[in-house]
C-alpha cells in the first residue's frame, strides 16, 4: 500500500488518566511506501515515546485507513527496509558516477537551477541514507571523496524525478490542508464518541443498580412506599424557599404563581397518594364466570420495575415530581431526566431527591442530547414522557425496540369557544388568567379563541382590560410577570407576532391579543399563529357565525390536549362534549381540570396517550395481574370430554 506526501499533524487526544497529547508525524517522499514512524512523542508520559501499537490504536479510533494499523505498518516496514536500501544505493551510485564524469561547472550550475528545492529534513535524511549505502559496496567507498566534492549538486540530483518535484510540492499543499481539516473533523467526532461512551456506561450502571434494588422486593410493601412519600413531602416543605427562588431564576415566576401552579399541586398529590395507597394496593377478589365455577379471580396491581420519567421545562418542578410520586406510589424505582433549560430548578430537584432517596431507588440525570440518547438506549420497564410531539415520536420509537410501554403527555392547539350566551366579563377574566399564566408557556393554555361574531369586540375589549388588571399597564416592567425560557423560543415568538411589545434583555413578551377575523377567511389558514402550538403570550381571536363551522374547524385539526367552552346553553355543552375529541377540558373555566387528583389528566391522539394524577397515575405505573384460583375438587368434565351433553352445557354458560 502506498500514499504520497501524507501528513498527520499534531493530534490531541483527551484522556483523563494520562492527559496525553500525541504528536504524530508520518512523512513520505515521492511514492515510496511508508516504512517507519518517526517523532512519535507523548507529553506527560514517563518514557517520552509512544509505541507503534499505541499509534495504530489511535488511528483506528480516528477511522484512518488500515494502512496505519500496527500489523500493516510492521509488515510494510520490514518489506520496505530491504527495497529502500537497494533502491537508494543504486540511485547513489548512478548519481556519483554522473557527477565525476561531468567536468563543466556550467552543467552543474544548470542541474542545480533545474533541481527540486528539498527541505533540510529531506537533505539530512538523504545524506544519512547515502552514507549507509556507500559503506555496503566497495565502489561507493572509492568515490566517497568525489561525492563530498559535489555535495550541492548531489543533493539536488539524487532524485531522478527532480524536475517534476516542484509540481508535486505545489499540488500537494492544498491536499495537506484538506487532510488536516479532515483529521481535525475526525478528532472532534472521536472526542464526541468518547464522551458519549462515558455517559452510556454511567447510565447503564445506574439502570443496573436500580434493577438490582427492585429485585430485592423492598418496594413491594405498601407501608414502605408510604414512608418514602412522607419523607419526600417533608423534604419539599423544608426546601420550599429554594424551589421558589429556582423557579424565579428560570422563569421569573412570582412566589404566588410558583406555589399555586407547582409546589402546592405537588404537595396535594403526595397527600392524596398517601391517603389512598393502601386501598389501591390491595388484591381485588372477583367471582368467576359460571363456566369456570367454582373458581375465583384475584386481581392485584404490581409495579413495572425500573421506570424512566422525562420531564420538561415550562413547569419544571411540577412536571418532574408529580409523575415521580405516581411511580413511587405504585412501587417502582425511577430515573428522572430533567430538561436542560431549567437548570436552577433541576439543581434543587436533584438536591432534594438525593437527600431523600438512595440513588438505586430514585436518581436524577441532568444534561441534554447525549444523556437523552444514552437513556433511550437502555431497556426500561416503563417510560413516562412530557414534552412536544416531535420528541414524543422519538421516545416512542426508541421504546418500541424493547417493547417498553409508554405514557406520553404532549400538547397541541387547545381551542376556547365563547358563544353569545356567555358572561363575557367572567370569560375574559378566566381566559386571561389561564392563557397568560407563566407567559403562555402552558401545554393546556387556550391557544386560540373562537367567539361568536355578536360578542367578538366586547370580548377583545374585556381581555385587554383584564390584562391590565392582572399584569399591570406595563407587564414588561412587572417583576412578577414570567419571562420566556430562553432566547431561542423568544426569537420564535417574535417572528410569530413582530408587533407585540417585547424586552430583548429580560426575554419578556407582553400579553397580546390578535384579531384574525372570520373563521372562513383565507388568512386563518395562512397565519403562522395557526400552524402550530404557540406556547407563548400571544392569543389569536377568530369569529364565527354558526356553531357548525366551529365544530368542523376543530374536527379538521389534530386532537387537542384541552378544550374550553363558555356558554349557558346546556344543549350546546352536550353537543360540544359529545362531538369533539380532546384530552380534557372545562365548561365556563380554563386549565383547572388538571388541578385535581380525583380525575385523570392526559391527551388523546396527537396530544398524547395514557393519563396520570391520583388513582389514574397509580394505575398508569402499575400492571394489573389477573390470577384464577381453581378448586382441586372441581372435575369440569365438559372441558376434557367432547360430548354432546357437555357442548349443550357450555352453550348454556357462554351466551
Amino acid at each position: 500500500m502506498k500514499i504520497s506526501h501524507y501528513y498527520i499533524i499534531i493530534i490531541e487526544r483527551i484522556s483523563r488518566p494520562l492527559n496525553c497529547f500525541l504528536e504524530v508525524s508520518l512523512k513520505l517522499y515521492g511514492s515510496r511506501p511508508l516504512h517507519s514512524v518517526e517523532q512519535l512523542h507523548c507529553k506527560g508520559s514517563d518514557s517520552g515515546q509512544v509505541t507503534l501499537k499505541g499509534a495504530s490504536k489511535f488511528a483506528r479510533l480516528l477511522k484512518l485507513p488500515r494502512f496505519f494499523r500496527v500489523s500493516t505498518l510492521e509488515k510494510e516496514s520490514k518489506k520496505a527496509e530491504k527495497t529502500t536500501k537497494t533502491t537508494r544505493t543504486r540511485r547513489t551510485k548512478k548519481t556519483v558516477e554522473k557527477n565525476i564524469v561531468e567536468e563543466a561547472p556550467k552543467e552543474a550550475t544548470s542541474l542545480e537551477a533545474t533541481s527540486l528545492e528539498v527541505t533540510s529534513l529531506e537533505a539530512t535524511s538523504l545524506e544519512t541514507t547515502s552514507t549507509e549505502a556507500l559503506s555496503e559496496t566497495e565502489t561507493a567507498a572509492n568515490v566517497a571523496a568525489a561525492s563530498a566534492a559535489h555535495r550541492p549538486q548531489e543533493s539536488a540530483a539524487v532524485p531522478e524525478s527532480a524536475p517534476e518535484a516542484p509540481e508535486q510540492s505545489e499540488s500537494h499543499e492544498p491536499q495537506d490542508d484538506s487532510n488536516v481539516q479532515e483529521l481535525e473533523a475526525r478528532l472532534q467526532v472521536a472526542q464526541m464518541e468518547i464522551a458519549q461512551e462515558q455517559i452510556d456506561e454511567k447510565i447503564s450502571l445506574l439502570v443496573q443498580a436500580q434493577r438490582a434494588f427492585f429485585s430485592t422486593g423492598t418496594t413491594l410493601d405498601p407501608a414502605w412506599r408510604i414512608e418514602q412519600l412522607k419523607n419526600l413531602y417533608t423534604s419539599i416543605r423544608e426546601h420550599e424557599e429554594e424551589i421558589v427562588q429556582a423557579l424565579r431564576k428560570d422563569l421569573s415566576k412570582s412566589e404566588y404563581e410558583s406555589f399555586v401552579s407547582e409546589v402546592g399541586l405537588v404537595l396535594a398529590e403526595i397527600s392524596y397518594q398517601i391517603k389512598h395507597l393502601k386501598k389501591w394496593s390491595k388484591e381485588k377478589k372477583i367471582v368467576a364466570d359460571m363456566h369456570l365455577f367454582p373458581a375465583r379471580f384475584i386481581e392485584r396491581p404490581e409495579p413495572f420495575g425500573v421506570t424512566l420519567i422525562m420531564s420538561t421545562w415550562n413547569y419544571p418542578f411540577l412536571l418532574s415530581i408529580s409523575p415521580l410520586i405516581n411511580a413511587l406510589a405504585a412501587g417502582n424505582t425511577a430515573i428522572l431526566k430533567t430538561s436542560e433549560y431549567s437548570t436552577a430548578t433541576n439543581a434543587v430537584v436533584d438536591m432534594i431527591l438525593a437527600k431523600t432517596f438512595n440513588a438505586n431507588y430514585v436518581s436524577v440525570v441532568q444534561g441534554g442530547y447525549n444523556e437523552n440518547h444514552a437513556l433511550l438506549n437502555q431497556h426500561f420497564d416503563f417510560i413516562f414522557f412530557t414534552g412536544s410531539q416531535n420528541v414524543g415520536k422519538i421516545v416512542m420509537s426508541s421504546a418500541s425496540r424493547f417493547l417498553t410501554p409508554v405514557c406520553l403527555e404532549l400538547g397541541g392547539k387547545s381551542p376556547c369557544i365563547v358563544d353569545s350566551t356567555a358572561n363575557i366579563e367572567v370569560a375574559a377574566q378566566r381566559i386571561a388568567w389561564g392563557k397568560f399564566m407563566n407567559a403562555g408557556q402552558t401545554c393546556v393554555a387556550p391557544d386560540y379563541i373562537l367567539v361568536d361574531e355578536k360578542v367578538r369586540q366586547q370580548l377583545i375589549d374585556c381581555l385587554k382590560k383584564q390584562i391590565e388588571l392582572q399584569y399591570s399597564e406595563k407587564p414588561l416592567e412587572n417583576p412578577d410577570y414570567p419571562k420566556i425560557i430562553n432566547e431561542r423560543h423568544f426569537v420564535h415568538l417574535t417572528t410569530l407576532c413582530p408587533q407585540a411589545q417585547m424586552d430583548f434583555v429580560s426575554n419578556k413578551i407582553a400579553p397580546t391579543v390578535i384579531d384574525l377575523g372570520s373563521i372562513k377567511s383565507s388568512e386563518i389558514e395562512n397565519s403562522q399563529l395557526m400552524k402550530g402550538e404557540i406556547f407563548g403570550p400571544l392569543l389569536p381571536v377568530i369569529s364565527y357565525q354558526h356553531i357548525a363551522d366551529v365544530i368542523a374547524f376543530i374536527s379538521s385539526r389534530q386532537s387537542p390536549l384541552a378544550l374550553y367552552l363558555f356558554t349557558e346553553d346546556k344543549e350546546l355543552q352536550k353537543t360540544i362534549m359529545r362531538t369533539l375529541r380532546f384530552g380534557g377540558g372545562c365548561i365556563n373555566d380554563v386549565v383547572c381540570h388538571l388541578a385535581s387528583s380525583k380525575v385523570p389528566f392526559g391527551g388523546v391522539g396527537e396530544s398524547g396517550m395514557g393519563a396520570y394524577h391520583g388513582k389514574a397515575g397509580f394505575d398508569t405505573f402499575s400492571h394489573r395481574k389477573a390470577i384464577l384460583v381453581q378448586s382441586e375438587k372441581s372435575k369440569m368434565a365438559y372441558r376434557f370430554y367432547k360430548t354432546e351433553k357437555n357442548l349443550k352445557l357450555l352453550k348454556m354458560f357462554l351466551k
